[in-house]
C-alpha cells in the first residue's frame, strides 16, 4: 500500500536535518495492520539507528494504557467506576479524600493534581514512598467540580487502587491483562527489564519550558520541572525505565500501542478485543467538556482518555479517544473509521504547531486512506 511508502518517506524528511531525531508510526484500519514506518536515530549522537523493535518512553500516552488495564479490571468485577477509592485503599481518603470516586479519577476531576514540592527523580520511582504522598495529598476543589490535568498523580492513584482490588502490581496487571492476550510482551512495559535497556530511545532537543513559568502556576505544580525531559537526563537511566511511573514513563513501540487500541474497537485484531461493547461505550462517552483548570485549554473527555475535538491530531470526529505524549506522540483509535494510530518519537521540540510528528503524520494517514 502507497501509505507505508508515503509515511516512510515523511519520517525520513522529519530525521534527515536533526541528527539524534527517531520516529515510528504504526496504524491499523478494519482490524488490519497498514503500516509500521520508522526513520531516524534511537541516541542524541545518531549512532545507533530506530527499527521496528526501538522501544519509546511514551510520555502521556501511557495513561490510554493504564486506563485501559483499569477498565479491565471494571470488566472483570474487580473495581467500579462509581466506587469511592477508599473503599479499595482506605488510607487515600484522608485530608478530605474520602468520597473521591475511580470515575473521578479517570476524567481528572477529583482535584489532587499536585505534586510534592521536593518530588525528584528518585522520589518518583520509589513506588511506596508515592504511595504515601498520594494519602497526603488534600484536594484544591471540590471533588467532581471541576477538571484539571492530573499530570503524574493518575499514575499513582490509578495504579495503587488496581493493585489493592487485584492483588497484582499494575506492572503484571497490565502485562498480563493487555501484553499477553495481544502477544505483545516484547513490545510494551510499564517497568522495563534490564534485558531490554538496549532497544530504548534515548529521549533528546529541548528543555520543556516550564522553569519560565510563574512559581504559582498550577501547571508548574503539576508538572514541577524536576521532574520533566530533558533538563532531566534520568529520563534516559536504567533504573527509570525499570521503575513504574505509571503515567509517563511506559515504554513501547507504536505498532504495539496502535494494536493496543486496534483491539479496543471494530471487531478487534486476529479475533482479539481487550474490552466488550459495553465497556469502551461507557469508556469512551464524553464525561466532561469544558476548560483544563491546569492546562488553561478546553478538553473533552472520556473516562481515562482524551476524546477528539475539532482540528486535533485525532482527526476531529468526536467518537475518537486517545492520549497524547510531550514531543509529539499519540495514540488513538477512532471506532467510526475503524482506525488505530501510533506516533512516538525521541526528540524533544519546542513550538513545532503544525510541524509536530504526531499532526503530520496522522493529517497523512487520513488522507491516503480515504483515497483508498
Amino acid at each position: 500500500m502507497d501509505l507505508q511508502i508515503h509515511v516512510q518517506q515523511l519520517l525520513v524528511e522529519l530525521a534527515k536535518d536533526d541528527i539524534g531525531a527517531g520516529f515510528q508510526a504504526a496504524a491499523y484500519w478494519h482490524g488490519e495492520p497498514v503500516l509500521n514506518a520508522f526513520s531516524g536515530s534511537a541516541d542524541a549522537a545518531g549512532r545507533h539507528s530506530v527499527t521496528p523493535d526501538t522501544l519509546f518512553v511514551v510520555q502521556s500516552c501511557s495513561k490510554g494504557i493504564i486506563s485501559t488495564a483499569i477498565h479491565i479490571l471494571v470488566q472483570q468485577g474487580k473495581l467500579a467506576y462509581d466506587e469511592r477509592i477508599s473503599h479499595y485503599w482506605p488510607e487515600f481518603g484522608a485530608n478530605g479524600k474520602e468520597k473521591i470516586t475511580l470515575r473521578q479519577v479517570l476524567t481528572h476531576t477529583s482535584g489532587v493534581p499536585l505534586m510534592p514540592t521536593y518530588a525528584d527523580m528518585r522520589l518518583i520511582t520509589d513506588w511506596r514512598t508515592m504511595v504515601c504522598e498520594m494519602e497526603k495529598l488534600e484536594p484544591i476543589w471540590e471533588p467532581g467540580s471541576k477538571s484539571g490535568y492530573h499530570g503524574l498523580t493518575f499514575g499513582w492513584i490509578l495504579g495503587e487502587t488496581a493493585s489493592r482490588a487485584d492483588g497484582r502490581t499494575l506492572s503484571q496487571i497490565v502485562h498480563d491483562e493487555i501484553c499477553k492476550p495481544l502477544g505483545i510482551e516484547k513490545s510494551l512495559y510499564l517497568g522495563a527489564s534490564s534485558e531490554v535497556e538496549s532497544r530504548i530511545a534515548e529521549i533528546s532537543g529541548d528543555a520543556v519550558p516550564i522553569a519560565s513559568m510563574p512559581d504559582d502556576m498550577l501547571f508548574k505544580r503539576v508538572l514541577p520541572p524536576a521532574l520533566v525531559p530533558v533538563a532531566n537526563p534520568e529520563w534516559n537511566s536504567p533504573w527509570f525505565h525499570a521503575a513504574a511511573v505509571p503515567a509517563v514513563n511506559i515504554v513501547a513501540t507504536a505498532q504495539a500501542l496502535a494494536y493496543m487500541y486496534a483491539s479496543l474497537i471494530g471487531e478487534g485484531v486476529n479475533g482479539k478485543r481487550l474490552l466488550e461493547p459495553a465497556t469502551i461505550a461507557e469508556a469512551m462517552s464524553l464525561h466532561f467538556e469544558g476548560i483544563d483548570e491546569v492546562a488553561l485549554a478546553p478538553i473533552r473527555l472520556g473516562l481515562g482518555y482524551n476524546l477528539s475535538q475539532a482540528g486535533d491530531v485525532m482527526g476531529g470526529n468526536p467518537m475518537a479517544f486517545g492520549y497524547a505524549g510531550l514531543g509529539g506522540m499519540i495514540g488513538y483509535a477512532d471506532p467510526t473509521n475503524c482506525l488505530a494510530v501510533a506516533v512516538l518519537c525521541n526528540r524533544m521540540k519546542v513550538g513545532r504547531g503544525k510541524r509536530s510528528p504526531d499532526r503530520l503524520v496522522t493529517d497523512l494517514i487520513r488522507e491516503k486512506l480515504k483515497s483508498c
